[in-house]
């Protein structure tokens, strides 16, 4: 009778302790929560304008289809002046299932970067000068 009574508080001390855990869980950020938002570089590929959609080609990332919302903001380009083969810099949430934009910036004219690119590190074709314009003491 001990045993079975030792292994009954066993398991509900368990349940317990996982309720708690699932709880804490709940209120931080999970990467559920994290993977609702994306960041995408790269150039459009596609444009649907009666369905506010447009596609873009991240190097890294891949491809995303993304909707336009009346909350979503522009800065540099507007949805009807996008083409196919426009760079833009695009951040998305997902909501039902879709893609939301939440900012749709354009990308820089004559930006070399491949799409994606964080324009970090030393492969920057010598376009940088070797760090003279580095603050100081940041190497």
């Amino acid at each position: 009778m001990r045993t079975s009574l030792t292994i009954a508080a066993a398991t509900a001390a368990l349940a317990a302790g996982g309720i708690a855990a699932a709880g804490a869980g709940a209120t931080g950020s999970s990467p559920v929560s994290a993977a609702a938002l994306r960041h995408v570089e790269g150039r459009v590929t596609a444009i649907d304008r009666s369905a506010r959609t447009f596609t873009v080609r991240d190097a890294e990332r891949g491809t995303l289809k993304v909707k336009v919302t009346s909350s979503t903001k522009f800065e540099r380009v507007t949805f009807s002046a996008l083409r196919t083969g426009s760079r833009v810099d695009v951040r998305a949430k997902r909501v039902a299932g879709a893609w939301n934009a939440t900012k749709v910036e354009r990308g820089e004219v004559g930006d070399d970067h491949d799409a994606g690119d964080d324009h970090g590190g030393d492969d920057d074709g010598g376009r940088h000068g070797g760090g003279n314009d580095d603050p100081a003491g940041h190497r």
